[in-house]
């Protein structure tokens, strides 16, 4: 009884990793566009790319950096 609670926690416990480094991918990935505007002054705003702010910039500035510009 003790070998197969053993064998089950550790089973367990495998699973959880994976559904954790899954979990983990999935967000490291999402959120990786970032839009920065930068102004005259110095002054910066950031947009994340889950924002439509954020994903219209992210679009515009895919495209110039396709194009080369």
């Amino acid at each position: 009884m003790k070998k197969l609670f053993g064998r089950l926690l550790i089973l367990g416990a495998l699973a959880g990793g994976v559904v954790a480094l899954r979990g983990y991918a999935r967000k490291s990935a999402a959120a990786s566009d970032v839009a920065q505007i930068t102004f005259d002054d110095g002054s910066m705003h950031s947009f994340a790319s889950d924002t439509p702010q954020g994903e219209e910039l992210a679009d515009i500035a895919r495209k110039l950096v396709e194009t080369g510009v």
